[in-house]
C-alpha cells in the first residue's frame, strides 16, 4: 500500500509539473523583434515556422512595381511564402529602424540581391495578444 501511494504522488507531481510547463510554454507572447524576424526568415530563407501566427488576420501588403500597386491579404501572402519554402535566397540584408513606441515599430529592410534590391517598409502593432505585423510596403530598386 505504501508503494501505491508513492506511486501515485509521484504521478500527481509529474502531471502537475507537466501541466505547468505546457501553460507556461504556450503562453509566450512575441515581441516587436521577433514578429519581424520571423516575417523576415520567411521571406529571405523561407522558414515558415510561425509566420501565420506573426501576420494580422486584417494586414495589408503592397507590392510597388513602377506604377502599379498589387494588394494582397493575409492569405494570399501566405500563398506567395508558401510557393518560396525552404528556398534560402542569396541577399544582402540591412535594417534599419524608422519609427519606435510601445505601440507601433516601422522598420525598412533592403535586401541586396545581384541585380537588384528588394526594400520592405515592414510595420508592426502591438496588440492585447502581443505584437503582429499589419503592414508591408514592398518596392523594387
Amino acid at each position: 500500500m505504501k508503494t501505491f501511494k508513492k506511486m501515485m504522488m509521484a504521478l500527481a507531481i509529474l502531471l502537475t509539473a507537466g501541466a505547468a510547463y505546457s501553460a507556461a510554454a504556450s503562453s509566450h507572447v512575441p515581441g516587436k523583434d521577433d514578429v519581424i524576424n520571423t516575417y523576415l526568415n520567411a521571406v529571405v530563407h523561407g522558414k515558415l515556422a510561425g509566420v501565420e501566427d506573426v501576420i494580422d488576420d486584417d494586414a495589408q501588403f503592397n507590392l510597388i512595381r513602377g506604377n502599379s500597386v498589387n494588394r494582397l491579404n493575409k492569405g494570399q501572402i501566405l500563398a506567395a511564402l508558401q510557393s518560396s519554402a525552404n528556398i534560402d535566397t542569396d541577399c544582402q540584408c540591412t535594417k534599419t529602424v524608422v519609427q519606435d513606441s510601445d505601440e507601433i515599430s516601422t522598420m525598412k529592410v533592403e535586401m541586396k540581391y545581384a541585380d537588384f534590391t528588394r526594400v520592405d517598409v515592414i510595420t508592426a502593432q502591438h496588440a492585447g495578444n502581443g505584437w503582429k505585423i499589419t503592414k508591408a510596403d514592398t518596392s523594387f530598386k
